[in-house]
């Protein structure tokens, strides 16, 4: 590893040494900065820290989309020993409250658009930092008290950051990340993934925010001297399209639905507008070099020069899969969760297996238990990326950890004689079938969105009857009425038809006791997470119950 300590101060020293003249960071259309620079804005805004009575252990929030500047005020606090608390741009003004209050933050560095557009009530009682300038907006209305403090030094177990999870499972606990939680995740993953390296490109389109995106795209990128570009608006197809051909990365970190959308939205049309295609397809060789064709034009599409897309945070179709590994499209799978920093498994895409996300992360430690008579069973992680637990909620932390000190996922899978690990879902969605079997709903779902009319669906049991709520491509149905236009109620007739040949298709390619007995309309897109996973609790009654 090349360092004395697993500490962000010496993990920063160690990058900037190492790659000081090489670019680092930089908006798309802009020329990067070096890491040498990078180093040099750190130290600046690490001053303006301590001149404004920050102190090692202070919280300090950092509220606004991933940018260069927001690399540059996360490693200003933690290099000096204070807290990041860093928070999605998307959250809503009262958690952002509630997150000031319960994490105790001293200050703020807030994107100026959110800080001019938003209403925050706590906002007062910090020390405002723009994130676009780092110059002051507002100074607290109690000043913050002068601490005369000898310079500490910085130990592998404080607290570095915390994450508060926007889960599935309703309000969002603070996880707290040591320094040898995140430096050891980010070097392991990244190191066990292999494809990141002084030459990489990485385009960041990942919320920062976010473990995967903070710790495998931003720490894990610049540990091994990547050049990193993010996008200066949330990400369009169009936009996204455009910054590969300006950026061509060779490395992409992202969620599988980018993936998802790319299949559903440009490979199922372009199969299903061809004859010879679709007779192809029916076939294993077939299908395999329509793909590649296909795949050919979408790498071209992606710049032309992609190692691999590091794809995480949630489970990516079987489907969509085959196709990736058909058309040659270079994928790294990924396992994670907050609580572990968040990597618990990965490998590089030459030896990704299907349906596995990679083998466990070197230095972490997995077991299985409770498993029934196909292996499959609750996922226990150990290891240095194991969280100390959910700020101020001893219950919680109690709740997620085993007596000797395994951390519970909440997922469930299994693993092969070769070490690679499988997830099956989530332990609290399990549906229990008429005979006791376990009943996964996003095997179900998957099947479900393998239809080009789903574009999201939720499954679950409903009065002991496995239920699926749809959410349709309204503009796939709208192009197949080809400019026909129907009242609201007969299209309301034509979108049930749909919904009901969708089950009776997939329920053909389901084992009975999962088979979907209820169908029911989604009028509206789903309320997601950041890592674009259903928030279940709002639309699955007596969730967890």
């Amino acid at each position: 590893m090349g360092l004395k300590k697993q500490t962000l101060d010496q993990f920063f020293a160690h990058v900037v040494e190492q790659y000081h003249a090489k670019q680092s960071l930089a908006y798309v259309g802009q020329s990067p900065i070096t890491y040498a620079e990078f180093g040099r804005k750190v130290v600046n805004v690490r001053l303006q820290l301590e001149e404004s009575n920050i102190v090692y252990g202070d919280r300090v929030m950092i509220l606004g989309a991933p940018s260069p500047n927001w690399c540059v005020a996360f490693l200003a606090i933690t290099t000096m020993g204070a807290v990041a608390v860093p928070v999605m741009d998307e959250v809503t003004p009262n958690d952002i409250d509630h997150i000031i209050k319960h994490s105790e933050s001293k200050a703020i560095f807030i994107a100026e658009n959110i800080h001019e557009s938003t209403s925050l009530s706590r906002l007062p009682k910090l020390k405002v930092f723009s994130l676009d300038s780092f110059g002051v907006l507002s100074e607290p209305l109690k000043p913050i008290e002068k601490r005369e403090q000898e310079k500490v030094e910085v130990q592998e177990d404080d607290l570095a950051e915390i994450l508060y999870t926007s889960g599935t499972t309703g309000h969002s606990k603070g996880v707290m990340l040591s320094h040898k939680n995140i430096v050891s995740n980010a070097i392991l993953s990244s190191s066990q993934i292999g494809i990141m390296d002084s030459t990489s490109v990485v385009l960041g389109i990942l919320p920062l925010a976010h473990a995967f995106g903070g710790t495998a795209m931003f720490l894990g990128g610049i540990y091994h001297g990547s050049e990193i570009h993010f996008l200066r608006r949330k990400p369009t197809p169009k936009l996204l399209l455009a910054a590969m051909e300006e950026v061509r990365p060779t490395v992409l970190c992202a969620v599988p639905l980018i993936f998802e959308k790319i299949f559903h939205k440009q490979v199922l049309p372009k199969i299903n507008k061809s004859k010879i295609f679709s007779k192809l397809v029916k076939s294993a060789v077939g299908r395999r070099l329509v793909y590649r064709l296909i795949g050919t034009k979408i790498m071209k599409m992606f710049g032309g020069r992609l190692k691999g897309a590091i794809i995480g945070g949630a489970s990516l179709n079987r489907e969509v899969e085959q196709f990736l590994k058909d058309a040659k499209i270079p994928f790294a799978p990924g396992y994670g969760l907050s609580e572990a920093a968040p990597v618990v498994a990965c490998c590089p895409p030459e030896d990704a297996k299907m349906g596995s996300v990679g083998k466990i992360t070197q230095g972490c430690t997995v077991k299985i238990v409770e498993q029934n008579d196909k292996g499959v069973g609750d996922i226990l992680v150990k290891g240095p990326n194991v969280m100390q637990g959910y700020l101020k909620n001893d219950k919680a932390t109690e709740e997620v950890f085993t007596e000797d000190g395994w951390l519970i996922t909440g997922d469930r899978g299994y693993m092969d004689e070769e070490g690679y690990l499988y997830i099956r879902g989530r332990t609290k969605n399990v549906i229990i079938g008429p005979s006791g079997e376990n009943i996964y709903p996003e095997v179900v779902e998957d099947k479900l969105k393998e239809s080009l009319y789903v574009e999201e669906a939720l499954v679950y049991a409903e009065n002991n009857l496995v239920t699926a709520r749809v959410y349709p491509d309204l503009s796939y149905i709208e192009n197949e009425l080809n400019g026909h236009h129907l009242s609201n109620e007969a299209m309301q007739k034509h979108v049930d038809g749909i919904l009901s040949n969708v089950m009776k298709e997939t329920n053909k390619k389901l084992a009975a006791s999962a088979r979907v007995k209820k169908i029911r309309l989604q009028s509206e897109p789903f309320i997601m997470t950041p890592t674009k996973k259903i928030k279940r609790p709002l639309y699955v009654p007596n969730y967890g119950q």
